[in-house]
């Protein structure tokens, strides 16, 4: 018995460090915080302090000088549908036969890393579907939750790659809401979303009871302002920041082909089904 769960250990190990967390999925969440914080620096710079623009022409505002054809303008001149969310079944019943990823906010860190994780499947209605599904450049926000130091408000972007990956069947939660974002403008959005996340401004915006918070978004959208750059900058920006998105998502389809093949391989080798020798590693 010693003998045979001293071999089911070193099998489990072999393929951890192999396929799975031990080794390679904290390296590459290291390398997407890192990246993840570049893109948010750049934000700052960009929008926040307006490096790259110094040398040109400012105007006075409500909020300060800002470089001139910019506006002041509240969230919701950005937001062009706010949609809710869905959970439907757990299994297809009656007329609940659409097939979807549901996201919840649990996943979002996962889903920031560029894979599915745990993300469930639920079967909802065609027709709550069509109104409801997620598509690129939605951001999803999570409006319920929180904890006395944590606010409700997180936020993940939803992009094509990861649609295709969850196979065109993506809707959040009713926990949550989902938010079309103007043409070009959602990474900005994303980002300016994120950054007043970290400033703390979400709990102005909170309401509940019982221990459970809620986010009042349609407030927030409404009464939070500020500098919205012209769709040219913005264009700019998005291509300044895109090779660093498109490796933050490969870094996470990568940790998400790993892991499947991981979770495939592991109990075939504890029941002696297939041997190490037979496996053949990427190097």
């Amino acid at each position: 018995m010693l003998n045979s769960l001293t071999a089911n250990s070193s099998i489990s190990m072999w393929v951890c460090s192999s396929y799975g967390r031990s080794i390679y999925f904290p390296k590459i969440k290291r390398g997407n915080d890192n990246l993840e914080q570049q893109v948010q620096a750049l934000f700052k710079a960009w929008f926040v302090d307006f490096e790259p623009f110094k040398d040109g022409e400012f105007v006075d505002s409500e909020l300060g000088m800002i470089p001139k054809a910019w506006k002041i303008k509240p969230l919701e001149y950005l937001v062009e549908k706010v949609k809710s969310g869905d959970w439907g079944k757990d299994e297809p019943t009656g007329n609940y036969t659409k097939k979807t990823f549901c996201m919840r906010g649990a996943d979002f860190p996962d889903i920031k890393e560029g894979n599915k994780g745990k993300m469930p499947i639920r079967y909802i209605l065609e027709k709550n579907f069509n109104d409801k599904s997620l598509c690129d450049g939605n951001v999803v926000v999570e409006i319920s939750g929180g904890s006395p130091t944590q606010s409700t408000g997180r936020i993940v972007l939803v992009d094509r790659a990861f649609v295709a990956d969850c196979g065109n069947a993506l809707i959040c939660t009713n926990f949550c809401k989902s938010l079309e974002i103007k043409e070009d403008y959602s990474m900005f959005f994303y980002l300016l979303w994120q950054y007043l996340y970290d400033l703390r401004v979400m709990f102005i915006y909170e309401n509940g009871s019982n221990g459970l918070k809620n986010l009042n978004v349609n407030s927030l959208i409404e009464r939070e302002s500020f500098v919205i750059p012209t769709k040219e900058v913005v264009s700019k920006f998005n291509s300044v920041v895109s090779d660093l998105l498109s490796t933050k998502q490969a870094n996470g389809i990568e940790v998400s082909r790993l892991a499947s093949l991981r979770d495939t391989l592991l109990p075939k080798l504890m029941s002696g089904e297939l041997k190490n020798s037979e496996i053949e590693t990427e190097k």
